[in-house]
């Protein structure tokens, strides 16, 4: 089973974002067969540059529940599944984020639609969500919204599953204790170096906007 998933945050410094919006789509490898879409009120304000690339304002999260409101949805429909998202690392870093801010470990293994997609149809001009749906001719809406990404990426998803005849997909990239480590040591080190930890965080939303 796989959560197939997208999350907009607030943008500024690496190790302080905050989700502004989370949109996971349960899928069985054919069907979706269940889905949580909802906009999250970080609890401080969005970083301009975010406000114009999603049209999320602070005003539309005022209202919307905190993530420890939503919290537990999360974590009931993406057990025993294994998420996937483009450039899911993000997406996976501010849920591991968020969660050890509850005090909970998150851990979940992953599948890159980007990695895969370079493997499967090689030869592209851009492997970037926006660019590569509109070469396949998947269509997309609401762009960088998490609901329309992750529904983008759903159906990009279909698309490598039917071309993986050798089974790559299969062999799963699994994040383990290490791994965390190294996400751990990361921010360590850039803990007292201000001026980086806001070019990580810059460079992530700029990769976003250029999908």
């Amino acid at each position: 089973m796989y959560a197939i998933l997208d999350i907009e945050a607030t943008g500024g410094k690496l190790g302080e974002e905050s989700i502004i919006e989370i949109a996971i789509y349960k899928f069985d490898g054919l069907e979706i067969v269940d889905q949580f879409i909802s906009l999250v009120n970080p609890e401080k304000k969005i970083d301009q540059f975010v406000q114009k690339l999603t049209h999320i304002t602070d005003k539309m999260v005022l209202t919307a529940p905190k993530f420890h409101e939503i919290a537990k949805r999360i974590v009931e429909i993406t057990d025993d599944c294994i998420l996937v998202g483009h450039n899911v690392m993000f997406d996976y870093r501010m849920l591991v984020q968020e969660f050890e801010r509850l005090g909970y470990s998150y851990k979940k293994d992953w599948i890159d639609t980007f990695e895969y997609s370079e493997k499967l149809i090689p030869g592209l001009p851009s492997y970037s969500l926006g660019k590569l749906c509109a070469s396949l001719g998947i269509v997309v809406t609401d762009r960088h919204r998490a609901s329309g990404d992750a529904r983008a990426t759903i159906s990009l998803f279909k698309m490598l599953l039917d071309k993986d005849s050798k089974k790559i997909i299969t062999k799963i990239i699994t994040k383990t204790i290490t791994d965390l480590k190294e996400m751990t040591d990361m921010k360590e080190m850039t803990e007292t170096t201000e001026d980086i930890k806001t070019l990580i965080s810059q460079i992530e939303i700029l990769t976003e906007m250029t999908e």
